[in-house]
């Protein structure tokens, strides 16, 4: 059985942030090494850097839903689930969110909805690329739904989490029905 190296460092960051209360900008790689147990060469076979550690938190333990190209997705089911672990993780997203150095979550996180949503819509549409116009869309939704979010977090979480999930699902999917037209699963994939 294989140890799980990445899952132990990112238990110690959300540790040290959460339980011990240490701002996440003042987190030294040092003390990441010392509350996790792993030698500083092991850190950076799996981390470039503390804000790689910080993106691997958010890809592990807030959006793994948001993998692969699903199938049966129901979106505003996973975001609801998503954005939950985020006020579950509330310091560590509060603080991570407001980071702005190279590298940053807020850059990853855009980088990353764009990238889902293209692959997800890709294989919604079918084999041909997808026409440009729903190209646009799927980049425009993804990166107002990532804003939205990442200004709910900075407020401080003050809508419940299924009243976000279904506004922003409501507003992607307006006229994509329309652009849905034509694919290999037509209709809205955001309805519910």
């Amino acid at each position: 059985m294989a140890i799980d190296v990445e899952g132990i460092v990112i238990d110690a960051l959300l540790a040290l942030v959460e339980d011990e209360g240490v701002p996440l900008e003042r987190v030294t790689v040092k003390q990441l090494l010392q509350r996790s147990g792993v030698s500083r060469q092991t850190f950076y076979n799996h981390f470039l850097d503390k804000n790689d550690l910080i993106c691997q938190v958010y890809e592990r333990r807030i959006v793994c839903a948001f993998s692969g190209t699903p199938t049966g997705f129901a979106y505003r089911d996973e975001l609801e689930r998503s954005l939950a672990l985020m006020r579950e993780h509330g310091t560590f997203m509060r603080q991570a969110a407001a980071m702005d150095d190279q590298n940053n979550l807020s850059e990853h996180a855009m980088k990353r909805a764009q990238e889902f949503d293209l692959a997800w819509h890709q294989s919604l549409w079918g084999d041909d690329p997808m026409p440009e116009e729903l190209r646009l869309a799927t980049v425009y939704h993804a990166m107002a739904s990532v804003q939205m979010t990442l200004s709910w977090i900075l407020s401080g979480f003050p809508a419940p989490e299924r009243e976000l999930a279904t506004l922003i699902t409501r507003m992607r999917g307006i006229g994509m029905e329309k652009l849905f037209e034509g694919a290999r699963t037509p209709g809205n994939p955001y309805a519910f």
